[in-house]
């Protein structure tokens, strides 16, 4: 009997932030039309750096949710919310990698879950996040990792998420107390 081997340690492997090309990159994102229109010109300006802090606020909620798509074989790209314009952002290569990771985790392109965030910001979501899970804890996990499993036997289809640290240490307001009497 004849044996094949496969070479399965293929890989792509690059750094999240190129010491040649700089930081950054310019992307295109698709945003609803009725959103942009009730953004100033200044703050429309400003979108580049808003996705940023709008990762800061809710990866730990967008991680540890039940997942936005819940079909592993179909990638939702945007919700009928009528005509999208498509803006060209210089987005940092981390921001845009993290974004990447846990978009491909919910099933979602990174247009989709950047709009979601806009909107969970704007429907006031974010300060309860801030206040119970955001205080005291590291803004990013340390890493990530997608797992894409297609099991052809088992007909089945995983998209995985893991992290770490898992689960997150963080101060509360009786260590910080303690801290200070001793």
């Amino acid at each position: 009997m004849a044996t094949i081997y496969l070479d399965i340690d293929q890989r792509i492997q690059s750094s999240l932030v190129p010491n040649d090309s700089g930081r950054s990159n310019v992307e295109t994102i698709l945003f609803p039309e009725s959103y942009l229109q009730r953004l100033t010109p200044e703050k429309r300006k400003l979108l580049p750096k808003r996705i940023l802090p709008l990762l800061r606020r809710y990866q730990k909620f967008l991680i540890s949710k039940r997942r936005i798509n819940q079909n592993a074989l179909k990638t939702l790209y945007q919700r009928d919310v009528g005509k999208l314009v498509r803006l060209n952002l210089r987005i940092d290569s981390g921001v845009w990698a993290i974004l990447g990771v846990i978009a491909a985790a919910h099933g979602v392109s990174r247009c989709f879950l950047v709009n979601y965030m806009i909107w969970l910001d704007e429907s006031g979501v974010g300060n309860s996040i801030d206040e119970k899970i955001n205080v005291g804890s590291p803004t990013f996990q340390d890493s990530y990792s997608y797992i894409w499993n297609l099991d052809l036997v088992q007909n089945r289809i995983t998209k995985t998420l893991e992290f770490t640290p898992n689960p997150i240490r963080f101060l509360t307001a009786e260590d910080i107390l303690h801290h200070y009497r001793e």
